[in-house]
């Protein structure tokens, strides 16, 4: 998945770790925001199915992390 610059440059700011965003890109709910992106996150079941494919330990370790959400353009890049 392409990252904008602004993208990775929040992602520096906040210290969120690449693996994350593929994380909630991969297992995360879509909610569209009617302006042709959508924006996806990790609820409850997302975070569980993740622990079961992924493993729980990845869970705990990225937990502080998996509270955050991607914008992606309708091109496919992650925009913030």
């Amino acid at each position: 998945m392409e990252l904008t610059r602004h993208a990775k440059l929040r992602m520096q700011q906040r210290g969120i770790p690449r693996q994350a965003i593929d994380y909630v890109l991969a297992y995360g709910r879509v909610s569209h925001d009617h302006h042709g992106a959508r924006v996806m996150w990790l609820d409850k079941r997302s975070r569980a199915r993740l622990g079961r494919e992924a493993g729980r330990q990845v869970v705990r370790q990225l937990d502080k992390h998996l509270d955050t959400y991607a914008v992606v353009g309708g091109d496919g890049a992650v925009l913030t």
